[in-house]
């Protein structure tokens, strides 16, 4: 549960990004809440978006 409140901590620019991300029908979706965890990780919002591209 904690991991997925961390994800209110990310930019507002990655939050808007993985909300409007495709819908996946097929195969495996595109981000992963492990593959966030770096970028959560990042307290300064320029540096999560630095390693979020």
């Amino acid at each position: 549960m904690t991991q997925f409140i961390n994800l209110l901590n990310l930019a507002p620019e990655i939050q808007e990004a993985i909300l409007f991300l495709p819908r996946v029908e097929q195969g495996s979706d595109p981000v992963t809440e492990r593959e966030l965890r770096e970028v959560v990780g990042m307290e300064d919002w320029a540096e999560q978006e630095r390693l979020w591209i």
